[in-house]
């Protein structure tokens, strides 16, 4: 899996070089004229999946030999691009990012993940015109670090990225400037926007509130700023960011469940069951809490594996101070987890300790202000906001239908037979996965001439976010979803998606089809209607399909994979 990585890492970068013409076919050695079938027909995720096909095949068939001259292969190219883009000064970065959109958590993804940091370590030592460049969120980067017996190796790649309590001020400041003009100078933005808070600046409150995590401060930011407007205020107000902390709160609380909850899966279960209680709780307390979470059948049926590993007080406790969900109180300080690796290893703990819930999570748990000590005549609440389902099914119907969707989705042929099957498929991800942003879904619908036939049709009712972005950009009040349960669209399938657009229901069509890329005649297509129509045709696939089930699967609210879709769509017809 290294050498497939690394191979696939090369093609990529020599791909780029023809494409940008930086590098011309006439100065490729041997072995890679030879590869020029994969740099110039193949996508990094097909190229690697054929580099690992071969090599398996060949251990499987017990062929040494073959595999032995395949790795060699792969060096021997990895050794001459490195040569042949020596001629050019200039070091290629190859920038991985993203790899949670598509991640599952599954044993084999962090295989994969582990051989891409073995590849990107290596390279990094062996190439000098190619600098491969993986990023990743702790939780995944802790997967690996569970399993890999040479993490060693890797530990001293591994750069942490921290933020200093100036460069993140700087950060923000530089984007509440963007859209002024004339600009102040830096360091007067936070006075020109926002009042003081007490006798201290409000940066210093908003990156105490956010513990000090980036995208959370600008997303508070944005919210205060978004609170002033609608009040019609000059400034943002004291009472601007109070309001603001209401929503910052909820959100909060539901990105911390998405993203811990490939390490401990349904973990908003857990924290969901501190809703009404208090903000402080003695190590007693703890206890007595978990007593009641392993007594708990919902808890246990979806949290049991990981949570009876850390069933004792101070492994319980570690791991909610190391998600930053609480701090350690020692006297009269409260100690929570910084930004970084290095700030997961909590304070030492005593039997005279106290742990604080962090204030940005206590409007959404809607805690008390008190110090709880015993829990023995306390029942744990179920409501909240982390579970938000559809349809009124509990969590394990839900989760019966989003895996049942996977298996549906493997098992459905292409062909004019089982488009219903497809559609119904289809359905059931805009009904599962969608339902916070689109719902009122009905099925295909013809019009009164008898012509035109709409495999899904779904009401936008976002208010925020990447659907509300479609409702500005393309009055899509109504989104349709055309289901092709074939391998290949066609352009009469783009002309279908350009009649269906109208200024009653919008201009974006949503076209699935069961193929694995999308090639450059579609971008055409979808430039001409954009062009035409001002519209936009979005392509998913199989594989996008799955990322959502998969979200939905860990109750992850979040919205990256079809911004990112959209992202490349518009790139490619721009």
């Amino acid at each position: 899996m290294v050498a497939s990585f690394k191979r696939g890492i090369v093609d990529e970068v020599l791909a780029e070089q023809l494409r940008t013409h930086s590098l011309y076919p006439r100065q490729l050695v041997d072995s890679l004229i030879a590869e020029r079938n994969y740099i110039e027909s193949y996508t990094f995720d097909l190229r690697v999946l054929a580099f690992a096909e071969e090599a398996y095949d060949a251990l499987k068939r017990g062929r040494d030999k073959e595999w032995l001259r395949l790795m060699n292969k792969a060096k021997q190219i990895v050794k001459d691009a490195d040569i042949v883009l020596g001629a050019d000064s200039r070091t290629n970065l190859v920038l991985i990012d993203r790899i949670d959109d598509a991640w599952d958590g599954s044993d084999s993804a962090v295989l994969a993940l582990m051989a891409t940091m073995h590849a990107c370590v290596e390279m990094s030592a062996t190439c000098e015109r190619i600098r491969p460049m993986l990023f990743l969120r702790e939780n995944i980067f802790e997967r690996v670090r569970a399993i890999d017996p040479e993490f060693t190796r890797l530990e001293t790649c591994v750069v942490s990225l921290d933020w200093t309590r100036q460069q993140l001020q700087e950060m923000v400041e530089r984007r509440l400037q963007l859209p002024l003009n004339p600009k102040p100078p830096l360091g007067e933005t936070w006075k020109l926007l926002f009042d003081m808070v007490g006798s201290a600046p409000a940066s210093e409150m908003i990156l105490d509130y956010c513990q000090q995590r980036p995208r959370d401060v600008l997303t508070y930011c944005s919210l205060a700023v978004e609170s002033a407007q609608a009040s019609r205020h000059q400034r943002v107000t004291v009472e601007d960011m109070d309001a603001a902390k209401v929503r910052f709160s909820e959100s909060r609380l539901k990105d911390l469940g998405d993203e811990y909850s490939e390490n401990f899966p349904q973990i908003q279960l857990v924290l969901n069951r501190f809703h009404g209680l208090a903000t402080e709780f003695t190590v007693p307390a703890v206890t007595a809490f978990i007593q009641k979470l392993l007594a708990d059948s919902e808890v246990m049926s979806y949290c049991g594996q990981w949570l009876s590993r850390v069933a004792a007080p101070h492994l319980f406790i570690e791991l909610l101070y190391s998600i930053g969900f609480w701090g350690i109180r020692s006297g009269a300080v409260v100690e929570y987890r910084g930004v970084g690796l290095r700030s997961a290893s909590p304070p030492t703990i005593s039997s005279s300790s106290t742990v604080v819930i962090h204030p940005s999570l206590a409007r959404a748990l809607d805690l008390q202000a008190k110090v709880i000590g015993d829990l023995e005549d306390i029942v744990l609440q179920r409501e909240g906001l982390l579970l938000e389902l559809p349809e009124a099914i509990d969590l394990e119907q839900y989760q019966e239908r989003l895996r049942r969707i996977l298996t549906d989705l493997d098992a459905t042929p292409t062909g004019n037979d089982y488009d219903d099957e497809y559609e119904r498929i289809v359905g059931e991800v805009i009904r599962l996965c969608f339902f916070r942003w689109l719902n009122n879904l009905e099925p295909h619908r013809q019009d009164n001439e008898g012509r035109v036939i709409r495999d899904w049709i779904a009401a936008n009712v976002a208010e925020q976010g990447f659907w509300q972005l479609m409702k500005d950009k393309y009055d899509a009040c109504q989104v349709i979803w055309e289901c092709k349960n074939k391998s290949l669209i066609e352009a009469a399938d783009f002309h279908q998606a350009e009649y269906y657009m109208n200024s009653a229901i919008g201009r974006l069509v949503i076209l699935c089809f069961r193929g694995d890329d999308i090639e450059k005649h579609h971008y055409q297509h979808i430039r001409r209607i954009s062009e035409k129509l001002k519209g936009m045709v979005l392509i998913l696939r199989d594989r996008d399909l799955k990322v959502f089930v998969r979200q939905a699967i860990n109750q992850k609210v979040k919205e990256e994979h079809i911004r990112q879709l959209f992202d490349t769509t518009i790139r490619n017809v721009s």
